[in-house]
């Protein structure tokens, strides 16, 4: 529609060390059938681009890579049929980890975040999580023994009370340890008395699969930013399957 100006959206990859290329996304065409803008960047940590690209977030996860995220944001403003003053972000796996550092570590910028299997706080990743991925955190943090603090620094689980963008917390219910660390989040997120919805899938593990959840769980996203970027009112979820505080 003429003279329109749309939401924006941030979808950010898993990894860290992965990228977009010329393949379909079910969940972006998703989005821009529903009336969203969305940027697909390659932020530093992705692969493609070479060695030093890729290692280019060793160490900053949720920081220096952020970085890159927020310049796609002032990309997406100045674009005449984008909404500057609504924007979201969301990504699974370590896009839901970005989608969760972002919130956290850049408040104020997003007005709705969706992390779908994210993690947030890398303490926990490294004392559950079986022994390639605990290699990969030392390759990219250190061990923990020796680099706690840089652990700390880069977990959005510390630094919750920052946060200030409306959060929908996706993963399966397995157990599966991140699930229990996207329970954590919404439990301090709660303690804050935060905006946020937490919602986790029957019968998958973290990622959701199933393609009755996935239709599901794209129906609630639309929900949830349409509430947030289109300041639509929406229809009350049913009973049982959400968590919320303030009104998430």
């Amino acid at each position: 529609r003429s003279g329109e100006r749309l939401p924006g959206i941030m979808y950010i990859h898993g990894g860290p060390t992965s990228q977009f290329n010329d393949t379909f996304q079910q969940q972006v065409q998703f989005l821009v059938r529903q009336g969203y803008v969305v940027l697909l960047p390659n932020i530093r940590g992705s692969s493609g681009y070479s060695k030093t690209f890729e290692d280019a977030n060793n160490g900053c996860w949720g920081h220096c890579d952020l970085q890159d995220v927020l310049a796609g944001v002032d990309y997406l403003k100045t674009l005449p049929y984008v909404n500057p003053h609504k924007m979201g972000i969301t990504g699974t796996s370590y896009g839901g980890c970005m989608s969760i550092a972002a919130v956290a570590f850049a408040p104020g910028v997003f007005q709705a975040s969706i992390p779908a299997s994210g993690y947030g706080d890398w303490i926990h990743f490294y004392h559950e999580q079986e022994l390639r991925h605990i290699k990969l955190m030392d390759y990219e943090f250190g061990p923990l023994a020796e680099n706690e603090e840089v652990y700390r620094r880069n977990s959005p689980i510390f630094h919750v009370r920052d946060v200030s963008t409306p959060t929908f917390l996706i993963h399966g219910e397995g157990k599966f340890p991140g699930s229990v660390a996207s329970h954590n989040f919404a439990k301090e997120l709660e303690k804050d008395y935060k905006v946020f919805r937490h919602k986790p899938y029957p019968n998958e593990n973290y990622y959701i699969r199933n393609r009755e959840n996935v239709r599901q769980m794209l129906l609630d996203i639309a929900e949830f930013l349409d509430l947030h970027l289109k300041d639509m009112v929406v229809p009350a979820t049913a009973s049982g399957t959400s968590v919320s505080a303030t009104g998430g």
